[in-house]
C-alpha cells in the first residue's frame, strides 16, 4: 500500500500531467506561425494576382477583344480571391497605409467614375491615388469598367483616357499590395519588418497579448461586417427592411465568393495554415475550453457548408431564394456569439459593448 506521501506525490503529477495537458499553445509562437504560415503568404497571393492582373489590364487596352476582356475579368476574379480572404489580417500596414481604400473600398461610384472621365480624366497611378476618392478607385472601380455590358465597345471606341484609368487602377493595386508585403517582411522607411514587431522577433516589438489582442478584434470586427452590416440588412433583419444594396459588388456578381473567401480567411486565423500544419488562435483557446475551440471550428464548418449550398449570384439569392441565405445568416450568426462572448472573454481581449453584444440583432 501507498504511504500517505506516496499517494499525495502520485495524485500531485497526476494533476500536472492533465495541467500540462490541457495548456494553451505560447501565444508568441502561434503569433510567428500565423505571420509565416498565413498572414505573409496572404500578402504574397495577392502582390502575386495583383500583378497578373495589371497585365492583363494592359494586354486589354493594347488588343480589345472579347477573349482579351474574358481574360481580364478571370483575372480580376483571381485577384479578389486573396485580397478578401486576405481582409481577416487587414491590420498593422494595411491599416496605416490606408490600403482598402486605394485597394478593395466595398462601395463603387459610378456617376462620380463618369463624371470624372469627361471632365478630368485620371490616367495616372499618381492621378488615382492623390486624386480621386475611395469610391473611384481599387478592385470595385476595374469592376465596374470590365464587366460594364458594354465594356468592350466603351474600351474600343473611347478616348485613351478610359483605358489610362484602367490601368492606372491596376498600377495602383499592384503596388499597394507591394507595398503592403514589403513593409511585413523588410520594413518602411528604415523601420523593422513588421512581421518582427508584431511577433516579438524584432528589438523593439508589441507586447504579446496586445498583438493578440489585435488578431482577434480584427476577426471580431470582420464577423460584424459580415452578418449585421451585409446578411442581416440585405435580408431585412434590420428596421427598414430587405436592402439589396447592403451586398457589396457589382456586373461581376461576385459577392458569394467573396463571403466564402472572407470565412475562409477567417477560419486560416484561428485554425492556422493547413490545420494542424500550423498553429492558429484555436491553440490558445483549445488550452482554456476545448468546447469553445470545438463550437468555433463546428461553427467555420457549417458557415462553409451553408455558403456553398447557396445557389447563384448572392444577391439574386436574396431575392429569389432567401432561405439559403437566411441559413448562411444563423450560422455565421452562431460563429459570431461565440467569438465575441466565449472567445473575447477567455483570452482577455478588449472591445467595445456594441461589437461583442451576442444579441443585438435578436
Amino acid at each position: 500500500m501507498l504511504n500517505t506521501l506516496g499517494y499525495f506525490c502520485l495524485c500531485l503529477l497526476a494533476s500536472l500531467a492533465v495541467a500540462c495537458g490541457s495548456s494553451a499553445a505560447d501565444e508568441s509562437e502561434v503569433l510567428i506561425s500565423l505571420t509565416d504560415t498565413v498572414i505573409v503568404p496572404g500578402y504574397e497571393a495577392t502582390a502575386a494576382a495583383s500583378s497578373e492582373l495589371r497585365e492583363t489590364l494592359e494586354d486589354l487596352c493594347t488588343s480589345p477583344t472579347d477573349a482579351s476582356l474574358n481574360t481580364a475579368q478571370q483575372a480580376w476574379r483571381d485577384a479578389r480571391a486573396p485580397v478578401m480572404r486576405s481582409e481577416a489580417t487587414w491590420f498593422g500596414p494595411f491599416v496605416d497605409r490606408r490600403s482598402e481604400g486605394l485597394m478593395a473600398w466595398p462601395q463603387t461610384d459610378p456617376e462620380r467614375i463618369e463624371a470624372m472621365l469627361v471632365n478630368n480624366p485620371a490616367t495616372t497611378e499618381d492621378d488615382v491615388r492623390n486624386g480621386l476618392a475611395s469610391t473611384q478607385r481599387g478592385l470595385g472601380a476595374i469592376e465596374y469598367l470590365l464587366f460594364a455590358p458594354d465594356a468592350l465597345d466603351l474600351l474600343s471606341d473611347s478616348s485613351a483616357s478610359r483605358c489610362g484609368y484602367l490601368i492606372a487602377l491596376g498600377l495602383l493595386i499592384e503596388s499597394e499590395a507591394n507595398s503592403v508585403l514589403e513593409t511585413w517582411t523588410k520594413g518602411e522607411d528604415g523601420d523593422v519588418p513588421y512581421s518582427g514587431y508584431f511577433t516579438g522577433r524584432a528589438s523593439s516589438s508589441l507586447i504579446t497579448t496586445q498583438a493578440v489582442a489585435e488578431l482577434v478584434r480584427t476577426q471580431v470586427f470582420l464577423t460584424r461586417t459580415l452578418v449585421d452590416m451585409h446578411l442581416a440588412a440585405a435580408l431585412g433583419l434590420r428596421e427598414g427592411g430587405p436592402d439589396l444594396s447592403a451586398i457589396p459588388g457589382g456586373d461581376g456578381f461576385n459577392a458569394l465568393d467573396d463571403l466564402r473567401n472572407e470565412v475562409l480567411g477567417l477560419r486560416d486565423m484561428y485554425v492556422g495554415a493547413g490545420g494542424d500544419d500550423g498553429l492558429g488562435i484555436s491553440d490558445i483557446v483549445k488550452g482554456l475550453s476545448a468546447e469553445t475551440d470545438e463550437r468555433m471550428r463546428e461553427s467555420f464548418e457549417n458557415s462553409l457548408k451553408a455558403i456553398d449550398a447557396v445557389e447563384g449570384p448572392l444577391r439574386v439569392a436574396v431575392s429569389e431564394r432567401p432561405e439559403q441565405v437566411q441559413a448562411v445568416y444563423d450560422r455565421l450568426r452562431e460563429l459570431q456569439v461565440t467569438l465575441n462572448t466565449e472567445v473575447v472573454s477567455l483570452l482577455g481581449v478588449s472591445v467595445g459593448f456594441s461589437d461583442t453584444d451576442g444579441d443585438s440583432m435578436r
